[in-house]
């Protein structure tokens, strides 16, 4: 994930998993249908029309499985989980990245990529520049490119060694952050879409199953169930079939946001407990040292005062 070089194209990662990743999905589970989904359904079924039982759960599952809806709600559960795992590998290398910055609150022993204090107590508008230019540098390393931390700690740093304000540091880095919420939060559109689509297409099958069995009405008058039932069957088997791969998919897609949130929030905490706060605002310290002196003055003109009494 990147604030400021987002992956696009056809031939970027993501790109290849929103477009090659739907096509092979759909090959990978047309191929599986053709070779042992239908062949073991078609199987199922003869042996039913003899009345012998075959005996095998994977035969019942076949059956349920056999139809087209099924196939498209399977193929784009495996695209769905494509763009899953992807987003998980991101999250789990932003998590990284800060260990790599902040070692000790992820519970490691190790020294941090950039050395923010250097020895002093807080962060100089000098200093501020210096780290900017660092943090940028290492950025540009393949492990750290594009990723959410160094780029809003940079950009923090140069707005501090520009102005000197530590409030429009304090902006400039929780805009950043917030803006990289927003946009998790955008790229997780055609997931829930997928959600919605699947049911839909499960429902589809549903009305298409009772209105085949609707149209052998006239041949369960006459004694002949068995096309009913079959039709039947095709309505009830995609409901169930696109209802649990909605279920699991949005299961994968909560455990995605809050890991997401989760990390915004974790990104916050550091950026305000080990940046925001070790600022050295001059004019701020300017106010306080005035403050203890006039507090000072005061305090020795009332002992003054109480000596001439």
């Amino acid at each position: 994930m990147s604030l400021r070089n987002p992956e696009r194209g056809l031939f970027s990662v993501k790109g290849l998993i929103f477009t090659l990743g739907l096509i092979a999905s759909f090959i990978f589970v047309g191929t599986l249908y053709g070779l042992i989904i239908r062949p073991g359904a078609n199987k199922a079924d003869l042996a039913n029309s003899y009345g012998v039982d075959v005996g095998s759960s994977f035969s019942s599952l076949f059956v349920i499985l056999k139809d087209y809806e099924q196939q498209i709600c399977i193929s784009l559960f495996l695209w769905g989980l494509m763009i899953l795992i992807y987003k998980f590998i991101l999250l789990n290398y932003e998590a990284k990245t800060l260990g790599r910055f902040a070692p000790e609150s992820e519970g490691l022993d190790t020294e941090p990529e950039v050395d923010l204090l250097a020895g002093a107590r807080s962060i100089t508008r000098e200093r501020a520049g210096a780290l900017s230019a660092e943090i940028d540098s290492k950025s540009q390393q393949h492990d750290l490119h594009n990723k959410i931390l160094p780029y809003v700690m940079a950009r923090g740093l140069e707005r501090y060694h520009m102005t000197g304000s530590v409030p429009e540091a304090t902006e400039t880095i929780m805009g950043r952050l917030e803006v990289a919420s927003e946009q998790q939060e955008s790229e997780l559109s055609m997931l829930r879409y997928l959600v919605w689509a699947i049911p839909s297409i499960g429902f589809i099958g549903t009305v298409r199953g009772i209105g085949v069995a609707l149209q052998r009405a006239d041949e369960a008058l006459q004694g002949d169930i068995s096309g009913v039932t079959s039709a039947l069957g095709v309505a009830f088997n995609s409901t169930l079939v696109a209802l649990f791969i909605s279920i699991v998919l949005m299961l994968l897609i909560h455990l995605l946001q809050g890991g997401q949130e989760g990390l915004i929030l974790r990104l916050q905490t550091f950026c305000r407990e080990q940046l925001i706060d070790k600022l050295y605002d001059r004019e701020e310290t300017a106010i306080r040292e005035q403050q203890t002196e006039d507090k000072e003055q005061k305090s020795a003109s009332q002992d003054e005062a109480r000596s001439e009494r």
